[in-house]
């Protein structure tokens, strides 16, 4: 009898340990398919240090990010693996700041700046050993991109003149914007991670232990004062002074996908307390998520809950205080 439970720990043992390695790998083997497995890395890793402690979840990673080195010089994909890596310090940050008792705010804080340090220290190294930053040649490559686009469809006789010229056109100040708009681009990308790793990694505490290190998702609210970011940098962007539009712009792009997080908060509070149907909520995020004026709603729902107190927390709050 005891043997059998000491086999169903080993294989529960393996098994984790085999898809810290998965989560590692495959994105670098199937980036095609799969590379937006990158994502769940850094939550596995909280998952894991939070759910199982930091004993036993650090066995899992440390085995697991072991075999993944072992297989990536096996695979000869040195550059894929080291990209994998850089996710995983955001997870043990998000671990510590629970540990702390840090605030939701300060732990996203931190989990950002970590990931964006982990990918500037890394393409610093990987610059060492190329002619261009990587950065460059991101650009270069969009650029290029764009190139043979316009190629094929100059190529094209079915084309008309007039959408051929628009499409040149148009690339034309794609070129111009790209460089200036991709550090607001990638400072979204991160934010995104580090906002879905909090959410989901709390989400499933909540489900599997019955209790997480923050509240739910739903109850989730910004700091009033952020809202003078997005004010300024809305301010910025109108002013025709360089580099305080780019500047500004990019700011924009950050403060508005903050906002946009947090009017999806208010829309799950909402779907939780009408108890509205799971196929019906499918629906609005379908709406919503695949249409550019879902989105904006969402940010603008976002901000007007700094003044209006849509979900009336702070009511709630006073109440318990009193």
């Amino acid at each position: 009898m005891n043997s059998d439970t000491d086999i169903t720990k080993d294989t529960r043992h393996v098994r984790h340990i085999l898809l810290v390695t998965v989560v590692i790998l495959l994105p670098g083997l199937l980036g095609a398919i799969f590379g937006w497995v990158h994502g769940l890395l850094p939550l596995l890793i909280f998952y894991y240090l939070k759910r199982y402690g930091k004993i036993k979840g650090k066995k899992y990673i440390l085995f697991g990010c072991a075999l993944a080195c072992v297989a990536g010089i096996a695979f000869q994909m040195l550059e894929q693996l080291l990209f994998s890596l850089t996710l995983i310090p955001m997870g043990f940050v998000l671990a510590d700041s629970v540990e702390n008792g840090d605030s939701i705010s300060l732990a996203g804080i931190k989990g950002t700046f970590v990931l964006a340090g982990s990918w500037v220290l890394v393409t610093s190294v990987l610059t060492l050993g190329l002619e261009h930053h990587p950065y460059t040649l991101l650009i270069s490559s969009l650029n290029q991109g764009m190139d043979e686009a316009i190629s094929y469809y100059k190529a094209n006789s079915a084309v008309p003149a007039e959408t051929l010229f628009l499409l040149e056109q148009t690339f034309v100040q794609m070129k111009i914007w790209i460089p200036k708009v991709m550090p607001g681009i990638l400072a979204c990308i991160i934010l995104l991670i580090t906002c879905f790793t909090m959410a989901i990694g709390n989400r499933m505490l909540h489900k599997n232990t019955g209790s997480g290190p923050w509240p739910e998702y739903r109850y989730w609210i910004l700091p009033d004062k952020l809202v003078w970011v997005l004010i300024g940098s809305a301010i910025f962007v109108v002013l025709p002074m360089e580099p305080g539009r780019t500047i500004g712009i990019n700011v924009l792009m950050v403060s508005c996908l903050l906002y946009c997080f947090q009017g999806i908060a208010i829309m799950l509070f909402y779907f939780s307390k009408w108890s509205v149907p799971l196929f019906l909520r499918t629906l609005i995020y379908v709406l919503l998520f695949f249409q550019t004026f879902g989105v904006i709603l969402l940010g603008i729902l976002g901000v007007l809950d700094i003044w209006t107190d849509i979900r009336r927390l702070n009511k709630t709050e006073q109440g318990t205080d009193s």
